[in-house]
C-alpha cells in the first residue's frame, strides 16, 4: 500500500509540475545560477536519442538504444525516464558488459534497458522532492520490466535500487529530449 501511495505521490507530483508550466501567469526571470539549471533539463527539440549521440561517457547506451530499436520508443510523443548508464558502467563488467554489448543477439540488451526505463518525464529534483516528502526516505516506482525500482538518498545523493539488490546513483546533469529526459547513473540495475 505504501509503494502505491509514493508511486501516486510522485505522479501527482509530475504532473502538478507539468500543469504549473502550462501557466500564463508571467513571473520574474530566474537568476543566471537558476535558470542555468532549468536549461539542463528543459526539452529540447531532438529526441534523448539523437542527443546521446554526443554526450560524453554516454555513447555506450545511445548505440544500444540504436540497435535494440528502443530508440523509436524515445523518438516518440510519449514521455519517458531513462536512468542511463555510463560507459564506465560497462566497462567495470569486465567480460560480461563486452558479452552484451557485442552481441548480435540484442535480446538481452533491451531487457537491461527496459529494466532503467521509467514510464513519464521524472527530473532528478522531482525524485529527491518525492523522496523528501516521503514518510521513510523512499519512493518505489515501476520500471518498463514491472519492477519496481526504489529510490533514496544517500547523503546528498539520490541511489536507485532495483529488487535484487543491485543499485546506481544518479550522476550527472540529465539529458532532455523532445518529451523525455535521461539520467546519467554510476551502475546497472540488473547482477550481470
Amino acid at each position: 500500500m505504501r509503494t502505491i501511495r509514493k508511486t501516486l505521490l510522485l505522479t501527482a507530483l509530475a504532473g502538478g509540475l507539468a500543469l504549473a508550466g502550462c501557466s500564463k501567469k508571467t513571473e520574474e526571470a530566474p537568476s543566471d545560477e537558476a535558470s542555468a539549471g532549468l536549461q539542463a533539463i528543459a526539452p529540447g527539440a531532438k529526441s534523448v536519442p539523437d542527443v546521446l549521440e554526443n554526450a560524453d561517457g554516454l555513447q555506450t547506451v545511445a548505440e544500444a538504444l540504436k540497435e535494440t530499436g528502443i530508440a523509436t520508443v524515445l523518438k516518440g510523443k510519449g514521455s519517458y525516464t531513462l536512468l542511463a548508464p555510463e560507459d564506465d558502467t560497462f566497462d567495470s563488467l569486465g567480460d560480461s558488459g563486452k558479452a552484451l554489448t557485442q552481441s548480435d543477439d540484442h535480446a538481452a540488451m533491451a531487457a537491461l534497458l527496459k529494466t532503467h526505463m521509467l514510464p513519464g518525464y521524472i527530473t532528478p529534483q522531482d525524485i529527491g522532492r518525492a523522496i523528501d516528502a516521503s514518510k521513510d526516505g523512499q519512493v518505489s516506482m515501476p520500471n518498463f520490466n514491472g519492477q519496481a525500482l526504489t529510490f533514496s538518498r544517500s547523503g546528498q545523493a539520490i541511489v536507485v535500487t532495483a529488487p535484487d539488490g543491485s543499485h546506481a546513483q544518479l550522476d550527472g546533469d540529465p539529458i532532455a529530449g523532445g518529451a523525455s529526459i535521461a539520467i546519467p547513473v554510476d551502475g546497472v540495475l540488473r547482477k550481470i
